[in-house]
């Protein structure tokens, strides 16, 4: 059954958004189609996504097809990683060619034309799999063009090698435009795979550029900062960590001498009571021997609202995060503390230099490093602050750059006078 608003006028410019990972509610999947729609109010946005999916009254239902077949792959795919690491896990694109009917048959049905883009912002094997059956099977002089953005390298390093050329030859033709969040990402990828990568696509997440971009406000010593570790909680995120950096910034704030106090502002997974109770534990003794630092837990999950005044709430962003994992992928975090203009204390490795280098941001690796570098921003937050407003100015330029360039819209900037 088909969800679509009828009654819409015909746009310049149509989008089918092919996501298949709408049933997760708290993660980008959402945001990044929020993000498109807000960002290209000349466009109207098709969404394509799994058969059986339940509307939802968070969701905007209009123009959603839940037509996207089950991954029946899914399970072999991970048995074939889980059996040999590091090689090219994935069968024949032939697999999906049901996924790529689905697309099809929608396509067909809403009259897509050459000049209609299909997108897939967060690309999977399924969709880049779709994407050369698709190219290979309808003729180019009529059929739209097809962008997939690559998030991670996981990604292609479990594509089989003769899609890997199939998927190479349509790039290079130009028929598929790969994109990627990061420029670390975009590097990788031509050097490693020899695919071209035709842009960037550094979707925002919570936070739009130019519509929620607060006040910046000044701090001075004496100050509670409050240090946000905000997000969906895992261990590449270095989660594990928070206890040991709280307690060497007690030790590195007691050696400086400076009066600042400093409150954790921590987001903690509900199912992970264990790790909760430990950081409880911890906290509670070092707060004995330092009540200057402490932390303060809230559930993660939030909705969008409460999450971006959380974010607005908090001083600096911390991000341990693992860079055996984020070494070339980008953040949401990172994203939504630049466009809320705050400085962020990260792992040195972290992709998203682009965004960390502007005086906004500081490197750590070791736990005290961390605690040092939390210091050593909150000590001299103004300059920070100045920092951050570039930063956020950056990437609000950028970010509309971006959305002109892979849409093949001319007047984006019309968003920010919407």
């Amino acid at each position: 059954m088909f969800y679509a608003n009828n009654n819409a006028a015909m746009p310049k410019k149509r989008i089918f958004v092919v996501e298949p990972q709408l049933a997760i509610l708290d993660g980008h999947e959402h945001t990044q189609i929020r993000a498109i729609k807000e960002l290209s109010p000349d466009c109207e946005v098709f969404t394509l996504t799994r058969e059986g999916f339940r509307l939802s009254d968070d969701l905007d239902n209009d123009n959603l097809f839940p037509v996207l077949p089950v991954d029946r792959y899914a399970a072999e795919r991970k048995r074939r990683k889980r059996r040999v690491v590091g090689s090219n896990a994935v069968g024949r694109p032939e697999q999906y060619q049901a996924f790529a009917d689905s697309i099809k048959r929608t396509l067909d049905e809403l009259r897509a034309e050459k000049t209609d883009l299909i997108l897939a912002p967060s690309a999977g094997v399924e969709a880049i799999s779709a994407a050369v059956l698709l190219k290979e099977q309808n003729q180019p002089s009529t059929f739209p063009m097809i962008k997939l953005r690559i998030l991670s390298d996981a990604i292609l390093a479990e594509i089989d090698k003769a899609l890997l050329q199939r998927l190479r030859r349509l790039c290079v033709s130009g028929e598929i435009g790969l994109l990627t969040e990061t420029a670390e990402l975009r590097a990788h990828i031509e050097r490693h795979y020899g695919i071209p990568v035709s842009g960037g696509f550094m979707l925002p997440c919570t936070l739009i550029p130019d519509r929620e971009r607060p006040e910046a406000d000044s701090r001075h010593p004496g100050d509670e900062f409050k240090i946000g570790v905000l997000g969906r909680q895992r261990a590449e995120k270095g989660s594990y960590r928070v206890p040991a950096i709280l307690n060497q910034l007690r030790v590195v704030a007691a050696e400086s001498g400076q009066r600042l106090r400093f409150r954790f502002v921590y987001q903690a997974v509900r199912s992970k009571r264990a790790r909760r109770l430990v950081l409880e534990l911890r906290s509670w003794l070092g707060a004995r021997k330092n009540p200057d630092v402490t932390i303060e837990y809230l559930s993660s999950g939030m909705p969008a609202d409460a999450f971006k005044q959380l974010v607005g709430d908090v001083d600096i962003l911390l991000l341990p995060y693992s860079t055996k994992r984020y070494d070339l992928s980008g953040s949401g975090i990172i994203l939504d503390g630049v466009l809320a203009q705050k400085p962020i204390v990260y792992s040195r490795g972290m992709a998203n230099q682009e965004l960390l280098s502007l005086g906004n941001a500081e490197a750590a690796a070791s736990d005290r490093e961390f605690a040092e570098k939390i210091l050593a921003v909150a000590a001299d937050y103004q300059a920070y602050q100045k920092g951050a407003q570039r930063a956020a100015d950056h990437y609000s330029s950028l970010i509309f750059e971006q959305i002109g360039d892979v849409l093949g819209v001319t007047d984006a900037q019309a968003a920010r006078n919407g």
